[in-house]
This record gives C-alpha cells, structure tokens and sequence, in this order.
C-alpha cells in the first residue's frame, strides 16, 4: 500500500510534506513553535470498506502502508440501563475491551489496540531499525501485543510501578525488548528513557501524539460511532492522561464534518483527569494556554495518589498548536476533576448497570459524564458518546491464557546513561 493516500500539513505553518521514506515524518522541519502535524486525505468522503473487518476498514483515513489483519475495533452499543439511571435516552458506548456479547474482542482490553496497529502499519517494510515506545502501561501492553503477533522488533520503557499491567494473551516475540525503570520512575521518565534510546543508529522513535497514526487510529472510535448511529455525537467523554483521544477524536470530527454529511453542529469535548492529579484541568479553568507551574516533586507525589496511573502524564500535549488546548476551545468543551473515591463509585455503578468491569481510567469517564448530568451540562435528549477505553478485564481472565510479562532488561536510577543503556540493550540482542 502506497502512501499518496495522504499527505502531512504542519498546523503551525501549513507546510504540506509526504510522509517519510524512512521511518515516519513526526514534526514539521521549519523553525517555529511547537506544532503537531496532521494527515491530510484527498479523499474527504467517509467511506468504509467492507471487504476489511476491525478499524482497517476505515483505511483510507488511515495514515498507512499497509493493512494488518485481525486489527479489532471499538464496539458501539447503547447504553440504555446507565442511561436511564442518569436521564439521558441516547447515550451510547463507545466500547474497547474484551466483552464478546457485545461484540467488543480487543485481547488487551484497552483502547491502545486502536493505536498500535495503525503505527505498525505506518512502518516501511523494508525498515530495518526497532520500534521505541514509551508508556505508563497501556500502551505498552498494546504495543507488546501487536508487535508480538506480527514479529515487527520493538523495545518497550516503562516504569516500574506500570509492570502490574504488563501481560498479553500471547508469547511475546523474541524481536521485542521490555525496558523497566525501578524506583520512583513515572510515564515522564519513561519518556526520557525512550528519547534516548531512539536516538541511537538502530532504533527509531514511535512519538507519541506527534505520531499522526496514533491519533488517527484513536481517532476510529467516532468513525466507529458515526458508522452505528450515523450521525456525529453532541457530546464526546473521555478520560485523558497525554490528551491524545481527546485531539485524535476532535481532528476527526472536523474531518466528518468537511465531508459534508454531518451538519454544523460542533461535538464538544468532555475530557477528565484524575484527582489529585489534574495539570490540564487546572490550567483550563483559568482558560491558560500554558500549563501551571507545578514543582517536579510535586507533580510526582500528586502522581502517585491516583488510582488511574495510566493518567499521570507530566508533559502532555496541552499548549502546543493543535493540542488539547485548540482542542477544548475549538469544541467549546469541558474538563472534570474526578477523586478516586468517585471514580469507583462510577466504575461500580457501570458494572452493576451493564455488567461488565473497568479499567481505572475508563471509571473517571463515568464519573465524568454523572458530573455533566449533575451540573445540566447535557439534557436529556442529546446524543452522547462515552468512550470506554478499557474493561472486560475478568471475563478475559476466564477464557483466555495471559502471559504475564517480565522485564528483560532492569535499570535503576544511577544506570540511566546512553552508554549503560545502549550496552544493555546490545547484550540482549546478542
């Protein structure tokens, strides 16, 4: 599959680029602010392709070389028992998890598997260099699973408190490395880690939200929507830790409505975060571009109070041009502060309403949406989309085998310089 089925446009300066040959494009050449780059497609009509099961069927808004069968997408139901407890008669799931009633079967029971396939596919196959991703846990376990089952090498960094969620319902494959950070390490360590690593001759950078296959494959849980209810939700939640679902759903609600089938009206974003770690929601309240300075150890200690850990990204894309920032003003949306006490209370509330479990993050867009009820953000009769990013965690572990992983390469803190890294990662491969 070639790549003229889009270009990338630096929504900083315009400039228009062809994707990389080698690798991916991740960030605009000029010297200018920070910007992201976004996949522009000639073809502006939505279109689906049948003969294509999972989110590849939406390809041709895709930013890729290629399709990767088996790729499961989001299940799209109503949600009718929440729905009527809290009022509202349209309020739909946007499901990613393992519950096969509903027809959901993503084997890492998080959204993530919308991300790691579209960035796999983006990869030339004649790339010889490894895949650098990293996570707070997630993402990882997508990334391990999908790179796994299609042999595509990968090196992983997580911190050492993300391990807890580290298995896949496969063998890992021997091409993929899994980095561990001990101590007090968090997503932005892991990050840091991971940049270096990259930096390397042998390796290349997956880049986050800079990555325009990431955010557009997240960006399949409203072409999944549009596809079941067929037209465009007046209210998307979701909760964020980088933000990325939230751009990534915002970009492609502005690509539906260019196309010209679903109207004028604006979907508005309901992004939450997770008390006490809240940097975006407490910048926006004070509509700051910039986020609030916060020390560091600050932000760490806040980091480990919540019970969405997932959620605790120290440097997301907030104020750059084309993040989450643009994003909530564009949509003229809302952010929420969610305790954890909230969160399972709302998690609780969901499993006892629709019978199915949660992950953590996906309990503070529950809470999220019970607060926008509760403050008369939404009426009654608007058309919700509830993105559940995560969940069917103990059915899973009933029908299928999990493969807890380890790490295969440990560093502590004092470890973590290129020379260390490199020869810790060249003694594996050999």
């Amino acid at each position: 599959m070639k790549t003229d089925h889009y270009t990338l446009q630096c929504l900083s300066c315009g400039k228009i680029a062809e994707d990389s040959h080698t690798g991916f494009l991740l960030t605009c050449p000029a010297e200018h602010p920070p910007s992201l780059l976004r996949a522009i497609y000639p073809i502006s009509a939505f279109e689906i392709d049948s003969q294509i099961s999972g989110i590849f069927r939406f390809a041709r808004w895709l930013p890729v070389r290629r399709i990767l069968n088996d790729a499961d997408g989001p299940a799209v139901f109503h949600g009718k028992n929440l729905g009527k407890r809290l009022g509202l008669e349209n309020l739909y799931f946007v499901f990613n998890g393992y519950w096969p009633e509903k027809g959901a079967f993503m084997e890492t029971c998080t959204f993530k598997e919308l991300e790691a396939p579209p960035v796999c596919a983006r990869i030339p196959e004649e790339e010889h260099r490894t895949l650098v991703v990293s996570s707070a846990g997630n993402t990882s376990r997508a990334f391990l699973h999908i790179c796994s089952q299609y042999d595509i090498p990968l090196v992983v960094v997580v911190p050492e408190a993300g391990l807890s969620s580290l298995w896949i319902t496969r063998k890992k494959s021997p091409g993929v490395t899994l980095v561990a950070l001990q101590g007090d390490a968090d997503y932005l360590d892991a990050i840091r880690v991971g940049k270096m690593i990259a930096a390397g001759d042998d390796y290349f950078p997956e880049g986050g939200a800079q990555n325009v296959a990431r955010r557009d494959g997240m960006g399949t849980v409203l072409l999944s929507f549009v596809e079941k209810t067929g037209r465009l939700p007046d209210h998307y939640f979701q909760a964020v830790g980088s933000g990325t679902g939230g751009i990534a759903n915002w970009e492609m609600s502005r690509r539906l409505h260019e196309s010209g089938k679903f109207g004028s009206t604006k979907m508005r974003l309901h992004l939450s975060q997770n008390i006490p770690f809240t940097p975006m929601v407490d910048a926006w309240n004070v509509h700051s571009r910039a986020l609030l300075p916060v020390s560091e150890q600050e932000e760490r200690e806040r980091a480990k109070r919540i019970g969405a850990f997932v959620l605790s990204n120290r440097q997301p894309p907030y104020s750059l041009t084309g993040g989450v920032y643009d994003a909530l003003e564009d949509s003229e949306g809302f952010m929420y502060a969610v305790s954890n006490d909230e969160a399972n209370k709302a998690g609780s509330l969901f499993e006892r309403e629709e019978g199915c479990d949660l992950d953590p993050a996906a309990k503070v867009a529950v809470a999220s949406l019970v607060q926008a009820v509760e403050r008369g953000t939404i009426q009654r009769g608007d058309l919700v989309a509830l993105n559940i990013t995560g969940g069917g965690y103990k059915l899973l572990a009933r029908e299928k085998k999990q493969h807890v992983l380890t790490p295969d390469i440990v560093l502590r803190q004092d470890e973590l310089t290129p020379h260390n890294v490199f020869a810790r990662l060249h003694a594996r491969r050999s």
